[in-house]
């Protein structure tokens, strides 16, 4: 049995002692090995006010009881004048009419609503996941009940009563408006998929091809049929804290999809109707897939279309500019006195170039003191893209409440594959206290700092070639950097052997398919997944490129806007836009050169992506091909090593599926993808590397753990 407990009710709420003493009873009224799963105060929401005036109090999923609503009312008996069909007449409390069984059942149709969607349950048009609704009343004794004849006749509401706060007798009652047949596994899993918001990430509906053979049919394993988030997934993203929160993860483990659902739930909550929010991100081409993303868990929640002007919820750019329009940096700069907000032309020439320009302009703003309260929150994705500054900007620009809540990819900063630590991003007041402390819970229960460990975008394959070329860990002269604590790598989802105190012993990292849940992970026949070819020239190896690229179109039925080409290196532009372009048009396939192009928009129907590095982030394609793998060896690119390893990391992890590397051939580094591959290709796939001594090297990826927690539901 999974437990879900609501955002914030307290015992001052109306209702609220009443609501937190049945959540209590009903957890208790189940076995930890029971199939099921109950939410306390599920996020659905009519914003109209017609059906049903704000979310359910307890939904409950379970294979033998089915879909249960319950309403939880904190009256007495006293204030119950009578009953009429649906309809509670009231006394002696500011509301004189309720309906609670009505509201239960509209909120339950709802959600029926998204179980018809699903093939697997629905007989015809009838939705094979029964429903029943009750009402909790914990103050209202039996004997009181039966004294009004509250219970008589065939009309008599479904009641759970004090009486029945028991373990034995609120599962009796529960047991006792069951009428069916116990679902089906397969029914279950799928309402439970449902239940978990999994319909707005899920691809098209529908059966992919029983027997795939080619990568589009293999593929449709991964875009069609229904996808749910796990525990960790919705408790972050139905949850809204009452403060700051950090949300670091592993590339691929949905940090994305969770900014997008809690703003959506914001936006869908008309109790957060006066609240102010942002969401904000620095890669220019999210814009598309964010607002996508949020108007999808919108209409989960009403079962309305999200319109952003209409609502509390604003998507902006962290800077703003001629074709991103408004920003956070420019809306913070206009509104603070003594600061003028300034194009990146403007900041270059006033600052001189300066890679983190972002951060150079949020810091003038902050150096007025001026800075006023601008938005009760805001959400910040793909963050390890923002410098201090710029999210110190942001937290003076929120209310007392400092509700800033960002998302970090823990391997996706071009410059370092760690994210630093709110201590260094915040720093101290004068007493020396954290001003941004992330440490344990927030009284409510919402974890302050989540590590995501499961990697849900791409094959195991992927990811493990990712890691190991992105650190160098199969390197002839030994890692350019790594993580250097065991539990740094068991919080990124590896299991590891080895003693990192003893330099120069070997250490061996697998990682479990739990963490790894891809829906191709095991398919070996879709495989393999990571490729790499060298050449002796660049034409060749470009002319080879566009070879693959229509093969995957015409031969094995992708789309073109499901192939994506990053180049690497200092001639990207050259090699991306003009190259391989000509190439592509010799085989009849259109191009989308994304730096040409509406910077908001990143895939185009049609046409195959090509991007350089820093408009890749944060997007995704079932195919990618990464070219120009010898740029690792440039040493007038970029200075350090690191930092080109850093990019090739971040290419390589834009796959949903299927990613090929090539280069011109360059020694040691065919020797090095060669072990890599080696490696990574087994079956349960064991990659060894040599410990290194943290003082050799250019990074050292520690995950800084002492002050986050890695969340557990079994503490609700």
């Amino acid at each position: 049995m999974q437990y879900f407990p609501a955002g914030s009710v307290s015992e001052d709420d109306p209702g609220g002692e009443a609501e937190l003493a049945v959540w209590e009873r009903l957890k208790d009224a189940f076995d930890a090995d029971e199939r099921g799963v109950l939410y306390h105060q599920y996020p659905i929401f009519d914003k109209g006010g017609h059906r049903f005036d704000r979310k359910p109090d307890f939904v409950c999923l379970h294979e033998e009881l089915g879909l249960l609503i319950v309403e939880c009312k904190g009256y007495t008996i006293d204030q119950i004048d009578y009953i009429a069909g649906d309809t509670w007449h009231l006394r002696g409390i500011s509301q004189d009419k309720s309906a609670p069984l009505e509201q239960a059942r509209d909120q339950g149709f709802h959600l029926q609503q998204f179980f018809r969607q699903e093939r697997t349950l629905r007989d015809g048009q009838q939705v094979k996941i029964p429903m029943n609704v009750l009402v909790a009343l914990p103050n209202i004794s039996r004997s009181e009940w039966e004294r009004r004849d509250l219970d008589a006749g065939p009309a008599a509401p479904r009641v759970i009563l004090s009486d029945d706060l028991t373990p034995v007798a609120l599962r009796d009652r529960l047991s006792s408006v069951k009428t069916f047949d116990p679902l089906s596994e397969e029914e279950f899993d799928a309402a439970r998929k449902v239940l978990s918001c999994g319909q707005p990430i899920s691809g098209a509906h529908g059966e992919p091809t029983a027997e795939p053979t080619t990568k589009a049919e293999h593929y449709e394993q991964v875009e069609k049929g229904l996808r749910g988030l796990d525990e960790q997934q919705q408790d972050i993203g139905m949850r809204i804290a009452p403060g700051p929160q950090q949300i670091r993860g592993i590339a691929g483990s949905g940090k994305t999809v969770l900014v997008a659902m809690k703003a959506a739930r914001i936006a869908a909550d008309p109790d957060l109707d006066d609240w102010d929010v942002a969401v904000t991100f620095n890669t220019k081409s999210l814009y598309d897939h964010i607002t996508e993303l949020i108007s999808r868990f919108y209409q989960q929640f009403t079962g309305e279309e999200f319109v952003e002007e209409d609502s509390n919820v604003e998507i902006i750019h962290g800077w703003g500019g001629a074709t991103t329009g408004d920003g956070v940096y420019r809306r913070v700069a206009q509104e603070t006195p003594g600061a003028d907000p300034l194009s990146f032309n403007q900041a270059k020439e006033k600052f001189g170039y300066d890679p983190d320009l972002l951060d150079v302009v949020a810091e003038d703003v902050l150096e007025t003191g001026n800075i006023p309260t601008l938005w009760d929150a805001i959400l910040i994705d793909e963050a390890q893209d923002f410098e201090a500054n710029f999210l110190n900007m942001c937290l003076a620009a929120l209310d007392e409440n400092n509700r800033l809540i960002w998302a970090y990819d823990e391997a996706q900063d071009l410059g370092t594959l760690t994210a630093p630590r709110p201590k260094r991003i915040f720093g101290t007041d004068d007493d020396g206290e954290l001003i941004v402390d992330m440490s344990g819970s927030y009284e409510n229960g919402v974890q302050k700092s989540h590590i995501m460990r499961e990697s849900y975008r791409a094959p195991r394959e992927v990811l493990m070639a990712a890691h190991t070329i992105g650190m160098g860990l199969k390197r002839e002269e030994g890692a350019v950097q790594t993580i250097t604590r065991a539990d740094g790598w068991e919080n990124i989802g590896y299991e590891v052997e080895g003693d990192f105190r003893k330099v120069g012993s070997e250490a061996k990292l697998s990682r479990p398919d739990e963490h790894s849940p891809h829906p191709l992970q095991n398919v070996r026949k879709a495989g393999p997944f990571v490729r790499c070819d060298w050449f002796n020239s660049k034409n060749g190896e470009i002319e080879w490129v566009a070879e693959q690229i229509a093969q995957d179109i015409h031969e094995e039925g992708l789309d073109p806007e499901q192939i994506m080409a990053i180049p690497l290196g200092p001639n990207a532009k050259g090699h991306g836009h003009y190259i391989l372009r000509e190439e592509l048009e010799k085989r009849d396939i259109d191009i989308n050169c994304v730096w040409n192009e509406n910077n908001k928009t990143f895939a185009k129907p049609g046409e195959v992506t090509v991007s350089r590095i820093n408009r890749a982030k944060g997007n995704e394609a079932a195919s990618v091909y990464v070219i120009g793998a010898e740029q690792i060896k440039n040493e007038s690119y970029l200075g350090e090593e690191v930092r080109r390893r850093n990019q090739a990391f971040v290419a390589i992890t834009r796959s949903r599926a299927w990613c090929t590397i090539s280069g011109i051939e360059t020694e040691p580094l065919v020797s090095e993808f060669e072990q890599v591959l080696g490696d990574i290709r087994k079956t349960d796939p064991v990659v060894t590397f040599d410990i290194p001594d943290s003082r050799e090297l250019d990074n050292e990826l520690e995950q800084e753990t002492e002050d986050l927690e890695v969340t557990t539901l079994s503490e609700f």
